[in-house]
């Protein structure tokens, strides 16, 4: 893994693998862009940040703690099909638009605040975005899609694997997963205050007679009250449920007000 340094403002940028990743865990999307056939394209994912692991779900202790992501769908999904085509050693199907390995770009951003200057070129936001170029590989194996599947539903919401019914192990066979390596790093991050912006009055003419505010709006997810479907006669939101909730807009809204203050 290397940095991607950045080429603006790099007083703004960070390196660390767990600085990266709390902003993929905090993101319930991620956005997973790459080329096909020589066209651009892009998907909204669910990209998890892990630790490596091997074809049997387990940790890869030949990874020496290596951090991955990874992406699971349908295999017929464009992206799982290009991936399976590049990695075929069948001699078999067209590969003749699948130049070498499947590379990626995934991206993960969280707005935490509208930042409203004293003029329109000063108007922002606080945030952090995330960006991780890799290369794909795909993992076959029964117990690694279970543990996959486990990952995403813990990522939706905490601990729910364990407060379900066990999946269906037809469902197994319909993920196809994708590993990826990563090659390339970085985070951006902006957190404060609004700045006043320099005007030449002469030049640019007066200022306006109502001064306008300047500041910051903090900005937040929030999760709202569960909705009841209908079909589970009985059951009861749970104390775990419960404390998801209120635990993570509590995490969202601290954090976006902390970072709007001057610093």
């Amino acid at each position: 893994m290397e940095p991607a340094y950045l080429r603006r403002e790099k007083d703004h940028g960070s390196y660390d693998i767990e600085s990266i990743k709390s902003v993929f865990d905090d993101c319930f999307i991620a956005h997973v862009s790459y080329v096909d056939d020589g066209m651009p394209a892009c998907l909204p994912m669910v990209a998890l940040v892990r630790s490596g692991m091997d074809d049997e779900g387990q940790e890869d202790t030949d990874s020496k703690g290596e951090v991955a992501v990874y992406l699971h769908g349908p295999p017929s999904a464009r992206l799982m099909e290009l991936v399976r085509k590049a990695n075929r050693d069948d001699g078999e199907g067209d590969e003749s638009n699948v130049k070498g390995p499947i590379k990626v770009c995934i991206s993960a951003t969280k707005v935490d605040g509208l930042i409203l200057s004293s003029a329109p070129n000063g108007h922002t936001f606080n945030y952090r975005s995330a960006i991780i170029h890799g290369t794909c590989f795909p993992l076959k194996g029964k117990d690694q899609k279970r543990k996959v599947m486990h990952d995403v539903t813990n990522h939706i919401l905490a601990n729910r694997w364990e407060e379900l019914n066990p999946v269906a192990s037809f469902q197994v066979n319909f993920v196809y997963v994708i590993k990826v390596r990563i090659d390339r790093m970085s985070l951006k991050t902006r957190t404060g205050t609004a700045g006043i912006q320099p005007r030449n009055v002469g030049v640019d003419g007066p200022d306006v007679e109502i001064k306008p505010w300047t500041g910051v709006v903090p900005l937040y997810e929030v999760l709202g009250k569960p909705v009841e479907s209908g079909l589970s006669d009985g059951a009861v939101v749970s104390e775990n449920l419960r404390g998801f909730v209120e635990g993570k807009n509590r995490k969202e809204r601290e954090y976006a007000e902390r970072v709007a203050r001057p610093e």
